[in-house]
């Protein structure tokens, strides 16, 4: 299907119907808008977790303590979405704050590389030629196939800076995206957390990266917010930030307390650290290895036609070894026990704009979108996402 021809919407700006002007309206909007493929991931899961006798009360203690350490006004999202949506209100806490755990639970044998995924590279000028620094993020999860995505873009509301983004459909945490000031924020999970943290008090990295798109305006602002909450308080992560005129990758590294920076022309990172220790699987070996070659091959220039082909990269797989992440053969239908790729995205510093690619992005050619601009209403509700699970495994609508 050519996005060209599905009917769009302008959620911001002057051509907007009517913007929210709180986070709890502006979530019940989000959540009616998702509401096909919400109700459809929350009523399979439930379904899933009764088959697999599940039990959900330690996942729901992880979720509902972890609350604690979100913004008022994200709580309040959320609160607002769990009212909207007609699901099963543990499930739908379970699916929007614990699902990596649930995952767990829910996989035929436990992930052989228990690593959370994504391969993400950022690349500034001189070597991206015409365009400002690039950032590229596959984003790798557990259970992908019952994760749905859409473009999430929210509108400026009281004093924070509204964003655009591609995520999981009815979620209050983001793992990238850009805002009205062109912003970008993105990151990869490192397994090196503290375990003398009370989860009440531990800022989770979705929570980090929406509050630095709100908070912040420029790559500056964004390192201020982070010194100002004590590290070993933050997951952590390698965080990649970029605007009009600056950019930086972070690793976040919350067992040493310190926040080491690498400013490289052409950088990239999976899931362990380069400055600092972290424990390294053979797939995030594998998979950062071939993306410094792929970057020290790309010449003088990488540009985004670069990055996209970087994120379609197959070397090693396709497999979880691969920075292009399928399904292995024994995975089960949903990819519980395993991370594979749910969507890529291209940015630009400076720009508020995204090129995403909903799944795989070998099967998928990029849609550029703007904050602001009219985007395809099968991108924001999910329904591209469920159209393209449907027709690989005739899923039945709720409708």
């Amino acid at each position: 299907m050519d996005d060209t021809d599905l009917g769009s919407a302008v959620y911001t700006g002057p051509a907007a119907t009517a913007e929210p002007e709180t986070y709890s309206e502006q979530a019940r909007r989000r959540a009616e808008t998702e509401r096909e493929a919400i109700e459809w991931a929350v009523a399979e899961l439930e379904s899933l977790i009764a088959d697999a006798d599940v039990d959900l009360e330690p996942l729901l203690e992880y979720a509902r303590r972890s609350q604690e350490s979100l913004p008022s006004r994200h709580l309040r999202a959320y609160e607002a979405m769990a009212e909207t949506l007609d699901v099963d209100p543990d499930v739908y806490e379970v699916y929007a704050l614990a699902y990596s755990d649930l995952c767990d639970e829910l996989a035929d044998e436990p992930a052989a590389d228990p690593s959370r995924g994504c391969t993400n590279a950022l690349v500034s000028p001189p070597r991206t030629g015409r365009d400002g620094s690039l950032v590229l993020k596959n984003r790798d999860i557990a259970g992908r196939g019952a994760r749905p995505k859409s473009i999430v873009e929210q509108p400026p509301i009281d004093d924070y800076h509204g964003f655009l983004t591609v995520d999981t459909c009815g979620t209050v945490m983001l793992y990238k995206g850009v805002n009205d000031r062109g912003l970008v924020a993105a990151n990869t999970y490192i397994d090196a957390n503290r375990d003398d943290i009370e989860l009440e008090d531990q800022y989770r990295n979705g929570t980090v990266i929406r509050r630095v798109l709100e908070e912040c305006a420029t790559v500056a602002d964004a390192r201020t917010l982070l010194e100002s909450i004590p590290t070993r308080q933050l997951m952590a992560q390698t965080l990649f930030l970029a605007d009009e005129t600056d950019a930086v990758l972070l690793e976040v590294n919350p067992l040493e307390e310190r926040i080491a920076v690498d400013d490289g022309d052409a950088v990239t990172r999976t899931n362990h650290f380069v400055q600092s220790r972290s424990a390294e699987t053979e797939s995030s070996r594998r998979r950062r290895r071939r993306a410094v070659d792929l970057l020290a091959d790309g010449g003088d220039e990488i540009d985004r036609e670069s990055l996209w082909r970087f994120a379609a990269d197959h070397a090693n797989g396709p497999g979880d070894k691969s920075i292009c992440r399928h399904p292995e053969p024994e995975t089960d239908d949903y990819a519980f026990g395993q991370l594979t790729t749910a969507s890529a995205a291209v940015f630009e510093g400076g720009s508020p704009t995204v090129e995403v690619a909903m799944g795989n992005p070998c099967e998928t050619e990029p849609t550029r979108c703007s904050f602001g601009d009219e985007v395809p209403m099968a991108l924001r509700t999910g329904d591209r996402w469920l159209e393209r699970l449907r027709s690989d495994r005739e899923v039945p609508s709720n409708r």
